[in-house]
Order: structure tokens, then sequence, then C-alpha cells
């Protein structure tokens, strides 16, 4: 069940996150799923509350290439550290305007799965301080009422 478990994450980083292929949804995420995906903000609540969170990032930017760095297992529970790179509309999302340095977040999700593999809850953790320093955090923050 691990494996199974395992490949439920990676689709949901690499075909719902990276690829916006988000009817895939209801396929890997329980009806009662809770996600708590970032600090200072609300827990959301099933596929529809995590769908417009997705949405509101894809909307700011519209490519994201999620990169799994570590992966593994214990139980119904799986730990991902992932990395991933952002661009905006116009191809390109900076974190440092003067150096051109490229905007990447990286993190750590742990979920738990129930017995067919479907997400039920989600835990997480990554580099808020990224996002803060570009220049679509207003637009980001202000859209999931995040505060800081």
């Amino acid at each position: 069940m691990s494996e199974t478990n395992m490949q439920v994450v990676r689709r949901l980083l690499e075909e719902v996150w990276t690829q916006g292929n988000l009817s895939l949804l209801p396929e890997l995420l329980s009806e009662e799923a809770v996600a708590h995906p970032m600090p200072h903000m609300d827990a959301l609540h099933g596929a529809t509350e995590y769908q417009h969170f997705i949405t509101v990032y894809k909307g700011v930017f519209h490519q994201m290439d999620f990169s799994i760095k570590d992966q593994f297992a214990s139980g119904n529970k799986v730990a991902t550290r992932w990395i991933t790179r952002v661009s905006d509309e116009h191809g390109e999302a900076r974190q440092d305007d003067q150096t051109g340095e490229e905007l990447t977040i990286d993190g750590t999700t742990i979920t738990h799965h129930d017995d067919s593999g479907k997400i039920v809850a989600e835990w997480a953790t990554w580099d808020t301080g990224s996002l803060l320093q570009s220049a679509a955090a207003p637009q980001v923050l202000g859209q999931l009422s995040v505060k800081f």
C-alpha cells in the first residue's frame, strides 16, 4: 500500500499541480480530505477548496514544474520533499529582479491516506519566504486571504 500512496502523491504533484489536470482531484483526494497547505491559512476541506487553492497559484504562476527530491512511506503516511520552479504570464518569475535569480520554492508535504490510497489529510511546510519576496506575493496572498 505504501507504493500506491506514494504514487498518489506523485500524481498530485506531477499531473495536477504541474500539468494542471484538476479533474483528477476527486480521484486522489477523499471527499472528507483536510489540507493544511501553508502557514497562516485556514485548512482546506475537500477537493473543491483544494482546487480553488491550486487555481489561484496557477493563475499567477502559469508554469509550475514540481520535482520530487525524496519520498518515503510508513503505514498510511507519505513524506515527500519537493522543489518547484515557477514562471508567470511573461514566462519568468524572479526571486530577485536585480540578479535575475529564478524563483524556486522547496517544501515538504506529509499526507495521510485511507485504505483505498486517497489522501484524507495533508500538511505542507514550504519556503514561503521565497514567495513573500516575489512580485506575485500580494496577488497570491490576497486571493487566499493569507495574512503575515
